[in-house]
């Protein structure tokens, strides 16, 4: 079974070169969107993940070693699995044993993702350090020039040019209000784990950089369909901060549009490679919201 893994994955072969332990067990893991991860077990009876690159990560612009940067950085915060080793094929991970917080009561869900992105956006980072800046026009350019001439239809083009153009502004008004922190920016029900001890742990720090933590919180909320305004309220209540809950709200809801249509050409791009359902259905459901929006 393992030469059947490493056909379809030929880093597998860099990494049981590169990696000391010897590896007696590989297993494809489920649910990831972006690219194939593999949990490894050695014949030492340890766990990792790996995480390599692919023409998924070259598509968008994932850089394996920002992640491991990152994971050094959080280096013994709670809420993050220890990054074992960069190797030129991928990122090694610390394996997490448990299940994710997918399919649990929304209100429960609601407060569990929300102190996890407070507890993140609290963490306090060295003064020196070198993580990824998060920067909405470039990201979005990347993802456009991935497109195909046929899916850069006139009404994309007149989001993107929009967006594109209004964004220094929102930039600039979002960062008076909270400045930049480490921010996740895929932090949902199914990137928090559960342990046995009940203990909660994030994985996948792929897309995490710098950034203020309104683009993070309007970020989850849009992934897991959170009330906007229980949200808001809650992430206040956790962080304790004393700012204006109605300013707040408003530029939450203001990113919104943004991060759709961001997420819009993510799935357009993914759909490209991979030809998912779930992708085709996002692009639906996206657009419909973006039209809506502009009514």
């Amino acid at each position: 079974m393992i030469k059947h893994y490493i056909k379809q994955d030929p880093s597998l072969i860099d990494l049981q070169a590169q990696w000391p332990e010897s590896i007696s067990d590989i297993q494809p893991l489920q649910g990831g969107l972006t690219n194939q991860c593999w949990k490894i077990t050695t014949s030492c009876g340890r766990h990792y993940v790996w995480r390599p690159h692919s023409i998924s990560t070259q598509s968008f612009s994932i850089n394996r070693s920002n992640e491991f940067e990152v994971l050094n950085v959080l280096e013994g915060f709670a809420l993050s699995p220890n990054a074992q080793a960069l190797l030129p094929q991928g990122l090694l991970v610390e394996w997490v044993d448990g299940v994710t917080l997918m399919g649990q009561h929304n209100e429960e869900l609601s407060l569990l993702v929300m102190k996890c992105l407070v507890t993140l956006h609290q963490y306090p980072l060295p003064q020196s350090h070198s993580l990824p800046i998060f920067d909405y026009q470039p990201c979005i350019e990347n993802y456009w020039q991935a497109l195909s001439s046929q899916q850069k239809t006139p009404r994309y083009q007149q989001w993107f040019e929009h967006f594109y153009q209004q964004y220094n502004e929102l930039k600039n008004r979002t960062e008076s209000i909270l400045p930049p922190c480490l921010c996740h920016f895929d932090l949902g029900s199914y990137n928090i784990i559960q342990k046995p001890d009940l203990a909660l742990m994030v994985i996948d720090w792929e897309y995490a950089a710098m950034a203020s933590p309104v683009v993070d919180l309007a970020t989850t909320i849009l992934a897991e369909q959170f009330s906007v305004e229980d949200s808001v309220d809650r992430y206040l209540e956790f962080r304790r901060l004393d700012i204006d809950k109605v300013q707040l709200l408003a530029i939450v809801e203001e990113w919104l549009p943004y991060l759709r249509f961001m997420a819009l050409l993510w799935h357009q791009v993914n759909f490209s490679l991979h030809q998912r359902a779930s992708d085709k259905h996002a692009i639906e459901v996206l657009t419909q919201q973006l039209e809506l929006s502009e009514s």
